[in-house]
């Protein structure tokens, strides 16, 4: 189980993170923090980064969970 944790969790933290740079090629994380503009790709970008956290989450609590 620890180690089908691992994996999903660098699967999750890898996706997340080639969504969020893909969606962050448009300066759109910028662009809502100066003028508060927010459209797709911002939220792709903001959903990206939500992936990749939950997906470290899932890898450090699987490596301190003891079996």
């Amino acid at each position: 189980m620890r180690k089908y944790l691992t994996i999903v969790g660098l699967i999750l933290f890898i996706a997340g993170s080639v969504l969020g740079f893909y969606a962050s090629q448009r300066n759109c994380i910028i662009a809502f923090i100066t003028m508060g503009r927010m459209n797709f790709w911002t939220a792709i970008e903001i959903l990206g980064g939500l992936i990749a956290l939950i997906g470290l989450i899932t890898i450090i609590l699987s490596l301190i969970k003891k079996t």
